[in-house]
């Protein structure tokens, strides 16, 4: 199964999101499974490759080019692209589940690309949405308002899985594991 993580490059984030991090990384890596992720150095990007790769999974770094010179050591493989939007295509492809863990304009256009990408292309694949104090609130008011108001199907939004602790997190990979591999 291939987890695609987005999530922030940025340093010295709150606790609890970098443990999110490491526990989404060693679930994959503890199950078998494979991390596709920005493939940067830095941040929660870094503490969720180290997590997979220490648990014994395979770390896939998607790097943009201008990134290039950041990019991870950690990555097992690393597939470099042209630029954010081919990053972000290359990771829908590769994807059989989806985790957002916070971030920030990147990770919010990857949420969003990947939302739309699977509804329009009717992929049945979970986005799993670590939600700690409310930062995607925002975004997922704003999908139910649309649905609500007829912009978008009301079934579209049960592919998101909202989750606000560790545990939930985790859960949700677990429920996500098995469709995604029956599937192959």
């Amino acid at each position: 199964m291939n987890v695609v993580v987005y999530c922030s490059s940025a340093e010295n984030l709150p606790p609890d999101w970098q443990a999110a991090a490491a526990a989404t990384g060693r679930w994959i890596g503890e199950h078998g499974a494979q991390l596709i992720y920005g493939g940067v150095s830095r941040g929660l990007m870094e503490i969720v490759a180290e997590a997979a790769h220490s648990a014994g999974g395979r770390v896939v770094g998607v790097v943009p080019a201008r990134r290039f010179s950041a990019a991870s050591a950690l990555s097992d493989v690393t597939v470099p692209t042209n630029d954010l939007s081919d990053r972000k295509g290359t990771m829908h492809i590769l994807g059989d589940v989806y985790v957002a863990l916070p971030g920030g304009y990147g990770t919010l256009d990857e949420l969003a690309s990947t939302f739309a990408y699977l509804n329009f292309t009717r992929q049945n694949r979970p986005v799993i949405v670590f939600n700690p104090d409310g930062i995607y609130d925002p975004i997922l008011q704003q999908y139910a308002r649309m649905a609500a108001v007829g912009l978008m199907p009301k079934a579209a939004l049960d592919l998101i899985v909202e989750v606000h602790s560790v545990a939930e997190l985790t859960t949700a990979l677990a429920r996500a594991a098995k469709p995604a591999r029956k599937s192959k």
